[in-house]
């Protein structure tokens, strides 16, 4: 039994250690993204979980939680000002996506045009707005915008119009701040769009125009449906941004003149960081995010392809 129990005993540890040998290289890896998702679990989950758990509390930041059940969610259902950035919110992120996307297509068209010089050059210009700050590009549209000083009302000025004052005016207001986001985003939608439109198989354009079709049959019947995925990608990309609008109603009109373009995450700013109710902004600020997640899904569902 003992000289049996010997020869076992030894296989048994050359079988451990190779097996131990196997795991510790399989852990490896693991341990190269261990950083990645320590620092995800405590910037990103972890804040994520403690406001949804703050949104059922009344907090200032100072003082300890109380728990309040659905009370702020409640408060949400019966608070104008809410509904009035909300509003806001929606039809300005409608014509953000609508006048974003159709510009940026029509741009990406034009690129991608045979005739077309300077394709690289266009592509960097076009796509450099998204690489200026966003507090410096607010300086160039407030002087864009500027009352009689301001380069608009000079041009107007030129052919005897009066332009109006863009961002004291409440209808004016919005329309200025949806433009100066679309110039800032157009080419880099329109960069996305481009990639679409190379993907397109030429041999179909070209059997298209065989068989006698105009330029803008070819672009309705073979360009468009090709890139519906790219579309697709686009308009939620588009949506999401617009519904998250905040930097440039905070930093040209703070929301005014009077509430004309207060948005809702500036709604949740303002509660959360001038009020100091943050169990309030937290509970706000899951309504929006509710709603960015309910558009999405009926985007899909509306603009995506079916499963074939």
């Amino acid at each position: 039994m003992t000289v049996a129990a010997g020869p076992v005993a030894a296989v048994r540890r050359r079988s451990r250690g190779p097996l131990g040998l196997r795991l510790r290289r399989a852990a490896v890896p693991y341990l190269f993204i261990l950083p990645f998702f320590a620092l995800f679990g405590v910037f990103w989950a972890g804040p994520i979980v403690a406001s949804f758990l703050y949104s059922f509390t009344q907090w200032r930041g100072i003082s300890d939680p109380v728990p309040v059940g659905l009370k702020n969610y409640v408060d949400l259902l019966s608070d104008e000002r809410f509904f009035t950035a909300l509003g806001n919110t929606l039809w300005m992120a409608a014509g953000y996506v609508v006048v974003a996307n159709l510009a940026a297509l029509a741009l990406a068209l034009l690129l991608d045009a045979g005739w077309m010089k300077l394709r690289q050059f266009f592509r960097t210009a076009f796509f450099l707005p998204m690489t200026i700050s966003m507090v410096v590009s607010a300086v160039i549209f407030q002087l864009i915008y500027a009352g009689d000083i301001g380069l608009i009302a000079k041009l107007l000025a030129l052919v005897g119009v009066e332009g109006p004052a863009w961002l004291r005016d409440p209808t004016t207001a919005p329309y200025a701040i949806v433009l100066m986001r679309v110039w800032r985003t157009m080419g880099y939608y329109a960069i996305i769009y481009l990639a679409g439109l190379q993907a397109v198989s030429t041999d179909l354009k070209e059997a298209a125009r065989l068989d006698g079709a105009s330029e803008w049959q070819v672009i309705r019947h073979v360009t468009l449906p090709g890139i519906r995925p790219v579309a697709l990608f686009c308009v939620v990309l588009a949506t999401i941004s617009g519904l998250e609008m905040f930097d440039e109603p905070m930093i040209l009109t703070q929301g005014g003149p009077g509430d004309a373009t207060l948005t809702a995450v500036m709604y949740v700013y303002q509660q959360g960081f001038q009020f100091l109710q943050l169990g309030y902004a937290a509970a706000a600020s899951y309504v929006l995010t509710l709603i960015i997640v309910l558009i999405s899904i009926a985007q899909r569902l509306v603009l995506g392809e079916k499963d074939r």
